[in-house]
């Protein structure tokens, strides 16, 4: 067999034959090498995945000769959606339905094995949807890839039979609207994982195993799994050799000290090394057989759990442990936060939106993103893995898009309530053209609240748009929110406007109603943001080495669940309490709810 080098230097052994090569899913402890691999050598590098992603590794007797990214499809294309031929209300409940192969890197020279590339992206799809199913819980019916034909010429596809359907009109998407021009028209493949899936995606009626698995779990009499016990089932990045500490335990002392208000990397270890015997033996530690004691880990091993651990599976077991302890939620706030210690120590620009519910303040799920503008996408990902039907989703104006108002009625069906401002400036103008005071069908004043050196009041007007009058769907009313505010200190009075739109009917959600799910959308900032950045210190800390800044998110959102779900929301009185008190804060994490 030839020896050869792959771009990382390491030794490449020719198969004799494309038929001897295996392509399987990357392990959890691949991943860190798979996304350096994928960065350093592929020319769109990679910083991850939009949504939901799967890593591909094609090998030969231990040695990767392929690397392949899946990720959620599109969420718009106008030659894919043509091919498809569906209409708007069966596009956005269906588009989990299609993957998107984001990145395809050969690690050998050119012409060394022939057809390597077709054979393994055959045998990739092959595999495609089960694999989906087992991770997801659904299927998929479509593939899809772009190829920009400036440097690729697409053979590959071309060869396996994938579909031409287009080319792309040279906009990226910026804002929730593809309105800024790049100048790139990519040529876009489509390939059915079915012989069937066009006429599937199109059809009136959905398929029953398409509904995903999402977080809703009912109510049983069975103890619930502790926080311990859930951080116990995420996979271990780690090899065996050398390996004292559970990542769990190593996890579980991360919550513990910034429960306890210690920050950083430096303050968690000392907080370990002042864990007692007794405290270390409930959570599980090392312990040395020769003199019977519990030792707490080093600083180092703390920094590598906390950076190197997947953020997927770390949020998902958050998740879970959150989803099964919280009550079914009416109305839900998301908003997207800039990590700012992160990105004053890195070229990357690291923010996270998180999904809090208005009545008991609980962080429900959170998701982070480095790519600038991407916040849209980001929160129609989150959406994705939690079940939000029957809720009323609140959002800022930032995201007053007709593809997220869609988004919500058809994918999640659920309502939507979103702030109007210049940046949907069609829809601004006409609600600024109203006639509030003769046509609003209905008002509501809310009494006069003193707080912050000010008098505040808010007032709403409501009413039911004309048809035609706006272009989202299924607007049911639009509102008007006068805040008169008198400053105590210097006695000024001044007035804000805000405009919204929702889908609320007027008999499901009259004016005060109304008034209060636009006030409680700030939920998110006064409270959840807040406590992030004064009570945890997110926004001092510098931590920004790979999965660091995500996981240090993560650990702030699961510390307030913790709080609330204890029934707490002087979340600072909490945090010096179990500082005083370890063992509530153990028990915190180790009881079942």
């Amino acid at each position: 067999m030839e020896t050869l080098r792959d771009p990382g230097g390491r030794e490449l052994i020719v198969p004799p034959s494309v038929k001897d090569v295996t392509v399987r899913l990357a392990r959890p402890d691949e991943r860190r090498r798979w996304d350096a691999t994928m960065a350093e050598h592929h020319p769109l590098g990679f910083r991850g995945f939009a949504g939901r992603g799967l890593r591909y590794v094609a090998e030969y007797a231990g040695c990767w000769l392929a690397l392949l990214g899946w990720q959620s499809g599109a969420f718009k294309c106008r030659p894919r959606d043509r091919w498809i031929g569906w209409r708007q209300r069966e596009q956005f409940p269906r588009l989990h339905l299609i993957a998107n192969n984001t990145r395809m890197l050969m690690l050998r020279p050119p012409g060394t094995i022939a057809n390597l590339a077709s054979c393994v992206m055959a045998a990739n799809l092959r595999r495609l949807s089960a694999d989906w199913q087992t991770h997801f819980g659904h299927p998929l019916e479509l593939a899809e890839t772009f190829v920009d034909p400036s440097q690729f010429a697409g053979t590959m596809y071309r060869a396996g039979n994938w579909i031409f359907v287009g080319r792309t009109r040279g906009f990226a998407r910026s804002n929730g609207r593809y309105t800024e021009p790049h100048g790139r028209l990519k040529e876009m493949y489509l390939y059915p994982l079915r012989p069937d899936a066009g006429a599937r995606l199109r059809a009136p009626q959905p398929c029953p195993t398409w509904q995903p698995r999402q977080h809703r779990v009912a109510p049983t009499d069975v103890p619930l799994p502790s926080l311990l016990q859930e951080l116990e089932r995420i996979p271990d990045h780690r090899r065996g050799q050398g390996r004292k500490f559970r990542l769990a335990v190593l996890l579980a002392i991360w919550q513990l000290a910034r429960l306890s208000g210690y920050h950083g990397v430096d303050a968690t270890w000392r907080y370990a090394c002042h864990l007692t015997q007794t405290e270390l033996r409930t959570l599980g530690a090392w312990r040395d057989k020769r003199t019977g004691r519990y030792h707490p880990p080093s600083r180092a091993t703390l920094h590598r759990a906390m950076t190197d651990t997947d953020p997927d599976a770390y949020q998902a077991a958050t998740d879970r442990w959150q989803a099964a302890r919280a009550a079914t939620p009416t109305a839900l706030a998301a908003d997207g936060k800039r990590l700012r210690g992160a990105n004053r120590q890195s070229e990357a620009e690291y923010q996270t939106v998180s999904l809090v519910s208005h009545h008991d303040k609980q962080p429900i799920s959170s998701r982070i993103f480095t790519d600038t503008g991407g916040e849209i996408a980001a929160v129609l990902a989150l959406l994705e893995d939690v079940d939000v039907s029957g809720s009323v989703i609140t959002l800022d104006a930032l995201h007053t898009t007709r593809d997220t108002a869609a988004a919500i009625l058809h994918r999640h069906r659920a309502d939507y309530l979103l702030a109007v401002k210049g940046n949907a400036s069609e829809t601004y103008a006409a609600l600024r053209t109203i006639d509030w005071d003769h046509d609003a069908t209905a008002s509501f004043s809310e009494q006069p609240s003193k707080g912050h050196g000010r008098i505040e009041q808010r007032h709403i007007h409501t009413m039911k748009p004309e048809s035609g009058m706006l272009n989202y769907p299924r607007v049911k009313q639009v509102f008007r929110i006068i805040r008169h505010r008198h400053t105590l200190k210097t006695g000024v009075d001044s007035n804000e406007v805000a405009y919204g739109i929702t889908s609320l009917s007027a008999e499901s959600a009259d004016a005060k109603r109304l008034l209060a799910l636009n006030r409680g959308h700030w939920t998110i900032e006064n409270l959840n943001h807040r406590f992030r950045d004064t009570t945890f210190a997110e926004d001092a800390c510098l931590m920004h080495t790979r999965h660091g800044p995500s996981n240090n998110a993560i650990l702030n959102n699961t510390a307030l669940a913790v709080i609330f779900h204890r029934g707490r929301h002087d979340v600072a009185a909490a945090v010096q309490e179990f500082a005083m008190d370890r063992s509530q804060a153990i028990r915190a994490l180790t009881e079942p709810g």
